[in-house]
């Protein structure tokens, strides 16, 4: 009881820095744009990495005898964040409703672990990938986008929430990456990862609006 009361005081902590972090941003007028950006970075990350903390410390706590809290705790996650299937060419395919953050100033922890959860939690019999290409592809317009340069997108969590699960490693000996954009009103992204030799099918899909 007393390491669950101290699990809780640490959340409790981070969530009054959270609470400090928006406070700049309603102080922040007249800033400029960088100063801006930076806070709101600091901010998004406290909050995600503040979620991530959470999902791991209350789970380690959920009383044995509520196992459909954890299954409804399940739901609500992929609801909320996307959902993750094995297509019928046997490709792992990830659907994120949202898209990847900018990691221009700072980077959480929330979007692998979502990611992680996504596919332990999709009942499909996932493949398991020695070699394989990942390819990212986010549905955006110049208005809607989180980021417009390929450095500043956090893609490099993907690779790490996949390795162990559905790849074996991500070194570039191991795994290839692709990141496609394709212009929509609507924003979201998805997330293939396939054999090295199904690349070619792929970008057929894509570009040919097939997917």
């Amino acid at each position: 009881m007393e390491q669950f009361k101290k699990s809780i005081t640490d959340l409790q902590t981070d969530m009054v820095s959270a609470m400090k972090s928006i406070s700049k941003l309603l102080l922040s007028e007249g800033r400029s744009s960088n100063t801006m950006a930076r806070q709101m970075d600091e901010y998004l990350c406290e909050v995600e990495n503040l979620c991530v903390k959470s999902r791991m410390a209350l789970e380690k706590y959920r009383p044995l005898c509520e196992p459909l809290k954890v299954n409804a705790a399940n739901e609500i996650v992929e609801q909320i964040c996307g959902s993750a299937e094995v297509t019928n060419e046997g490709w792992v395919h990830i659907t994120l409703n949202t898209l990847l953050p900018n990691c221009k100033h700072r980077i959480s922890g929330y979007l692998g672990d979502t990611i992680a959860r996504l596919i332990s939690n999709c009942g499909y019999k996932l493949p398991y990938f020695e070699n394989a290409f990942l390819a990212i592809v986010e549905y955006c317009n110049f208005e809607n986008h989180n980021a417009l340069d390929n450095d500043n997108k956090g893609w490099k969590m993907i690779p790490n929430a996949l390795k162990g699960r559905v790849i074996e490693d991500d070194t570039q000996f191991h795994l290839s990456i692709g990141l496609f954009t394709k212009w929509l009103e609507e924003a979201w992204c998805e997330i293939y990862v396939m054999p090295p030799e199904d690349v070619s099918d792929f970008t057929y899909y894509l570009f040919s609006d097939t997917l």
